[in-house]
């Protein structure tokens, strides 16, 4: 059960709430509000008012395991954040906040525990969209996968020596694969 902190529960009790989207890719490599200005929360981290995020999907609830997408769209005209989604945003981190505007004092709660987190989870691909219209657009797409999302995990798993390093370099479960061509002899059982 997600505990709201009492200053978002006065806020939720007022009839009209005013609230932005925080979100942080990759731990900092892009960092962006949808907030009028620039937004520096109580742990110092800053999240740019570049007006480039489109739209955040709401959270979705379900009661039953399936592949539900998260997507995030940004406004990329001049196609800035391409060479980022083609060097690989697959399987970096995604977290989306959701601050809330002070009714009384009109001015952004900054306390990270005002803010509710919306969704926290990793990238799963990207993609554009390209209106070539009279004026034109360009808006990039990311789907970031559901808390379930690994189930259906089908990627090959590389067993080699080298392979199992560069994930853990104290890993030793594949140091000798490829030892020789000869029969390998295990011992198994009692001594």
């Amino acid at each position: 059960m997600i505990e709201f902190s009492s200053t978002v529960i006065q806020i939720l009790s007022n009839p009209t709430i005013e609230g932005f989207y925080l979100v942080d890719l990759q731990s900092g490599l892009y960092r962006t509000t949808s907030f009028f200005r620039n937004i520096t929360l109580s742990n110092g981290i800053t999240y740019q008012s570049d007006g480039k995020l489109i739209s955040v999907d709401p959270p979705q609830l379900s009661s039953v395991v399936d592949r539900e997408i998260y997507k995030i769209s940004f406004a990329d005209p001049d196609f800035t954040n391409g060479p980022a989604a083609d060097a690989g945003l697959v399987g970096k981190t995604v977290e989306v906040r959701l601050g809330f505007v002070n009714p009384t004092t009109k001015l952004p709660e900054l306390n990270i525990n005002d803010t509710i987190l919306v969704y926290s989870g990793t990238v799963d691909g990207t993609s554009y969209n390209i209106n070539t219209g009279e004026i034109g657009n360009a808006i990039l797409n990311v789907t970031c996968s559901s808390p379930m999302g690994d189930l259906d995990f089908r990627r090959p798993l590389y067993t080699t020596k080298d392979s199992m390093r560069s994930r853990d370099p104290s890993d030793t479960s594949c140091d000798q694969i490829y030892e020789g061509s000869g029969q390998l002899q295990l011992k198994w059982g009692k001594v």
